[in-house]
């Protein structure tokens, strides 16, 4: 049977060439399992584009289990052009054109992860959110379009994008021919130690004194920064099921790591004894609250379910600051509470070194991407055990790190590796 619809799946391709080939056509051709919700202005490096939704068991192993659907855009340039499989970690609202399809010219398909966005079972059951199934999805996508697209493939991501584009080729490593993971963390525990010492060393001490001075002020001046918090709680209509309280130290404990991440200038920071307005708004530009809302937690919460069943994250160290701490009593804080209230939410502690070892078996062609002061670059990758792995830190780069914006001598580097591999 699988041979008989691999077969009818080719001849169905063969028809898609012949739709593509005709620029005036709109009609995006039947293929089992794919629905074409509509076609969608390209960009003008492609002919078409699509918003598809694709049918995904909920679990691959037992599909009797039933489906989902999975958003997916598709742009088109030609069936011999390299395949660009965008591997987003989180919600693909949108069409978006990446950088790495403009450098090797090729198609683009971006996948939504399941859970989130719109690529939800109508049964939300937990168990199936885990990082084979998600692999499973993006290889049942590679082995939909194959059959048509004859190029080579390149799957990639950031950040989460980029850590479930690594795993999809642990475990299906001759999908693609490349993966490019840009500032893609590879947590080895729950909470990885990494992102807590990372923070004794990034910068100068003269930037993590002022920092940590920062924090001190803010949170001795709570009082008089509460009602600013009290109305841009209003205006952006969030509520905190932790308490405001509690929800202000916790940005105030996110705010070194938010800082670090995004690259914001520590000579910006407010001197202590500033207005206490300046000091709010430096703090609510620093530390987003809306992440600790109850409005972004209904969209974030199956990334911490992933995150403490499999992934890992980072907990907060609050020891410097205990003294000027109410709501918090613990040296360090868990994220735990972000995750979804389930009973059997336990980490694997097995699941990171399986997909490490399956990595390095497989040995495959990766390029990282990676920012100096990006904290999440604490526990990318390590090269040692690879081969075929080129690893890039932009000095002084941060999460928003790519390879448009390396020093040339770095990018040319990512250029030239690409070229022969692709080649």
């Amino acid at each position: 049977m699988k041979k008989f619809n691999n077969i009818v799946l080719l001849l169905v391709f063969v028809c898609c060439g012949l739709v593509f080939g005709q620029n005036q056509s709109t009609t995006f051709p039947l293929v089992e399992g794919v629905h074409v919700s509509k076609e969608i202005r390209s960009d003008s490096i492609f002919s078409k584009a699509w918003l598809l939704w694709v049918e995904q068991p909920i679990d691959h192993h037992h599909p009797e289990k039933g489906y989902f659907k999975q958003r997916v855009w598709l742009s088109h340039k030609s069936r011999n052009a390299p395949v660009v499989l965008v591997t987003e970690g989180y919600m693909a609202p949108k069409n978006s054109i990446t950088e790495l399809v403009k450098i090797v010219g090729g198609n683009q398909i971006i996948v939504e992860h399941r859970y989130f966005g719109a690529s939800v079972p109508d049964s939300l059951d937990w168990n199936y959110l885990t990082i084979e199934q998600a692999a499973m999805d993006h290889h049942r996508i590679v082995e939909l379009f194959k059959n048509f697209y004859t190029g080579k493939w390149i799957n990639t991501g950031i950040s989460k994008g980029g850590q479930t584009a690594l795993i999809h080729r642990a475990l299906f490593p001759d999908d693609v021919d490349v993966t490019v993971a840009y500032v893609a963390p590879f947590n080895l525990e729950k909470e990885d130690k990494r992102l807590i010492e990372f923070f004794n060393h990034v910068g100068t001490p003269e930037q993590r004194n002022r920092i940590l001075e920062f924090q001190k002020e803010v949170l001795k001046r709570q009082d008089e920064l509460m009602p600013f918090l009290d109305a841009f709680a209003r205006e952006k209509g969030y509520t905190f099921r932790m308490g405001k309280e509690k929800a202000f130290e916790l940005a105030v404990l996110e705010y070194p790591f938010s800082l670090w991440q995004w690259g914001r200038d520590v000579d910006a920071i407010p001197r202590p004894g500033a207005p206490a307005k300046e000091l709010f708004d430096h703090l609510c530009k620093g530390s987003d609250f809306g992440y600790f809302s109850d409005q972004q937690w209904k969209q974030v919460c199956p990334f911490f379910y992933q995150a403490y069943r499999e992934l890992g994250y980072y907990a907060y160290l609050a020891t410097p600051l205990k003294e000027w701490l109410d709501e918090i009593k613990t040296d360090t804080v868990s994220n735990r509470f972000m995750a979804p209230n389930v009973d059997n939410l336990v980490f694997d502690v097995n699941a990171p070194q399986r997909i490490l070892t399956k990595l390095r078996a497989a040995d495959p062609e990766i390029i990282l991407l990676t920012g100096e002061n990006d904290p999440w670059g604490a526990t990318a990758l390590n090269p040692e055990g690879f081969s075929n792995m080129v690893k890039i830190v932009k000095p002084g780069g941060s999460h928003r790190t790519r390879i448009n914006n390396l020093p040339d001598s770095l990018k040319n580097i990512v250029i030239n590796q690409l070229n022969n591999w692709l080649n």
